[in-house]
């Protein structure tokens, strides 16, 4: 086992629980399946502090999987899938459900079969959480730091490792379908970026529209999801400004990107059905392949204009909210995908994630999502970036596990590299900020490999980097660097009362937090990318 070189910066008289030091490389899990990579200096403190107990912990996860293997024959599936824009509080697992008017029995049961994530956190809004998801690192560093709109150039560059890259590398079947959102260049698809396959589309939910607003006002079907709302947009837009509204595209890993649809609010109402269909089908490709496999489902649903009409009139459902209409129908369709891994006979050895990317975005109420806690899209308050996430497991995670331990969506890059055995093809030249998460999916609560956050806002719109950090957490508190603004989020979830005089004491130590975290961008840049 190689030995860990550290620099130490000055402590500034912050307090031992918060001594750091700034490390050359992380050495991440037990001997037999050891692995390297560069990590933020926290998480190195953390490795420090723990190392012996995270040890004997490897070894009995490595024993679990090794059993599983022998099992099953091969390595566990993943299902990963990430909803938009659905608040802390909207499901009925979280406070909300019917009471909400936004019934989610199945997503319900899948919390109650599995993990139901109290503190799981995204980045602020689609574009820097599907970033982050899919590279392990906080979008900062890919310079990935906007949400992305047709015409922008910014997009996930080739030398960004992907967690496809890194499942196909260790022999997987992958595949995409839905909202990709990062990048409309050649080399941003995602089969350009480890997905054998992928059905998807490049653009948000608010884009859907915008060819058919040039017809609004001589529509006359008024069905509810299959007129645009008035945009105001120019009939020419496109030729106006050169600027090409990204359509439904299909591709195979060395084709040529094909479009196969435009966007439309008829195809949009439906579309969380289509996606559905075709990830059932790569499953049941892949079995028959007998390979593992992993499918990232990023659905394209709970966002402004669809509005399945079947859905409105069911029970529960708040008829005048369009998301919940479309939450209703992503329900049931998180049941088909159960149902199939059940019916398959891979449940056992299918490692499934649902996960939300960021909090409500609150611009389009009624028509939107809620959150308890304070905060939207874009922001990084509480109710922006804790979203709800579940895990299911059969007989590897145990049903009804609340764990209230730390999780951050970076996590599921290293945590499921670690699950495929696909962690040696983890890059080790660039920050890796996701934490190895197997031990909490494993053993429960108590056992998340982190207890801090860095959280940053980004710009909306724009080629010029707009990020900054603007909250760290650290335990249960959480301080605003830029205001000294500081909360016990256990005790104030919804940040009403900073109260600095009862935290004095953590000035420093958190000052120092990002100090430390700072010089760990200066040893390794963050992506620069052009407008």
């Amino acid at each position: 086992m190689s030995s860990l070189t550290c620099r130490e910066k000055k402590n500034r008289g912050a307090a031992d629980f918060l001594t750091v030091g700034v490390c050359a490389a992380l050495l991440v899990t037990a001997p037999s399946v050891a692995w390297s990579y560069e990590a933020d200096a926290a998480q190195f403190r953390l490795q420090k502090d723990h190392a012996e107990r995270w040890a004997k912990e490897d070894r009995g996860l490595n024993q679990r999987l090794a059993s599983l293997r022998r099992t099953t024959g091969q390595p566990p599936n993943v299902v990963f899938i990430l909803s938009d824009d659905i608040g802390w509080g909207e499901l009925g697992s979280y406070g909300g459900g019917k009471l909400r008017g936004t019934p989610t029995p199945n997503l319900d049961q899948l919390a109650a079969d599995g993990m139901r994530f109290l503190q799981h956190y995204s980045e602020p809004s689609c574009t820097v959480t599907r970033a982050a998801l899919m590279t392990g690192r906080l979008a900062v560093r890919t310079g990935l730091d906007i949400v992305l709109f047709p015409g922008q150039k910014k997009g996930l560059v080739a030398d960004e490792v992907t967690l496809a890259e890194l499942l196909s590398a260790a022999g997987y079947r992958t595949a995409m379908f839905g909202k990709w959102h990062l990048g409309e260049n050649a080399e941003n698809h995602p089969t350009e970026q480890g997905f054998d396959y992928a059905f998807y589309t490049l653009v948000n939910g608010g884009v859907w529209p915008w060819r058919e607003n040039a017809e609004f006002f001589d529509a006359d079907n008024e069905v509810v999801g299959e007129i645009p709302y008035n945009l105001d947009m120019p009939k020419d837009y496109e030729q106006v400004f050169g600027v090409e509204i990204p359509g439904i595209y299909e591709s195979r890993k060395g084709g040529t990107p094909r479009e196969v649809a435009e966007l439309s609010l008829k195809r949009y109402n439906r579309h969380d059905n289509e996606l559905t269909d075709k990830l059932i089908g790569f499953v049941e490709e892949s079995v028959k392949a007998e390979q593992s496999f992993f499918a990232y489902f990023a659905s394209n649903a709970q966002q402004v204009f669809a509005c399945p009409p079947e859905e409105r009139d069911a029970k529960y459902v708040d008829s005048n909210n369009c998301q919940a209409a479309q939450l209703y129908q992503h329900d049931k369709n998180i049941a088909r995908i159960r149902e199939k891994l059940k019916e398959l006979g891979i449940a056992e050895n299918t490692l499934l994630v649902w996960a939300s990317d960021n909090g409500p975005m609150y611009g389009f109420y009624p028509s939107a999502g809620f959150s308890y806690l304070r905060g939207r899209k874009h922001e990084v308050r509480e109710g922006g970036v804790r979203t709800p996430a579940i895990a299911w497991w059969p007989g590897t995670i145990t049903a009804g596990s609340e764990p209230i331990d730390l999780v951050h969506v970076t996590d599921w890059y290293t945590t499921i590299a670690r699950l495929t055995g696909a962690s040696k093809y983890v890059p080790t030249d660039r920050i890796i900020d996701g934490v190895d998460q197997s031990a909490l999916l494993f053993n429960g609560e108590g056992h998340s490999r982190r207890d801090y956050l860095f959280l940053y806002k980004y710009g909306v719109f724009g080629s010029q980097s707009r990020s900054r950090l603007e909250a760290v957490r650290w335990r249960n508190i959480k301080f605003y660097p830029a205001t000294y603004d500081i909360y016990n989020v256990m005790r104030d979830p919804n940040e009403r009362f900073s109260n600095r005089r009862q935290y004095l004491w953590a000035m420093e130590p958190m000052l120092k937090m990002v100090d430390d975290h700072q010089a760990r961008m200066d040893e390794f840049p963050n992506r620069k990318l052009g407008p």
